[in-house]
């Protein structure tokens, strides 16, 4: 869910119970302002003002794993390869996050996942992949911090110790 989904279900809640800006903002405390710009995606409000709002409107809120059709370490193997003539299998990154090493032919592909893809993909790969595999995440994480440390990926995600 994005946040103009978001605002539109707390709108939607609001005028259900024919409630208006301004009196929302009474009860929670928050601006009438920001609620119109929270309801209208402008702005992405603060956990605590979320909590407040949700609360008030009898509102919950879940958070669960997605499942995406297309596993992590395809897509990553693909995001990877497209700078180069030949296409890593997703089954090498697979083995290469679960040993820990890593043939030749794939360090640049490697290195290009380690510097390029986002955050939330990665953890995705290694949680998929510790999975798939038996590994522990946490030992999949090490491994995958040690191979950015082994292709000196400039990252600022590999260098915060």
């Amino acid at each position: 869910m994005d946040v103009a989904e978001l605002g539109g279900v707390i709108r939607d809640a609001r005028k259900a119970v024919g409630m208006s800006q301004e009196d929302l903002g009474h009860l929670t405390g928050i601006s009438r302002v920001t609620i119109n710009y929270a309801e209208r995606g402008r702005v992405a409000i603060g956990a605590d003002a979320l909590l407040r709002l949700t609360g008030v409107l009898g509102l919950s809120i879940t958070s669960t794993p997605t499942t995406p059709a297309t596993p992590a370490a395809q897509l990553l193997a693909q995001q990877a390869s497209v700078s180069y003539r030949e296409s890593m299998p997703a089954a090498e990154l697979e083995k290469a996050f679960v040993t820990g090493t890593v043939p030749e032919q794939w360090l640049p592909h490697i290195a290009t996942i380690l510097d390029e893809a986002s955050n939330s993909l990665l953890l995705r790969a290694v949680r998929e992949i510790a999975h798939d595999s038996g590994a522990k995440p946490t030992t999949l994480w090490s491994k995958v911090k040690a191979l950015a440390a082994f292709v000196s990926s400039p990252h600022p995600r590999w260098h915060h110790e």
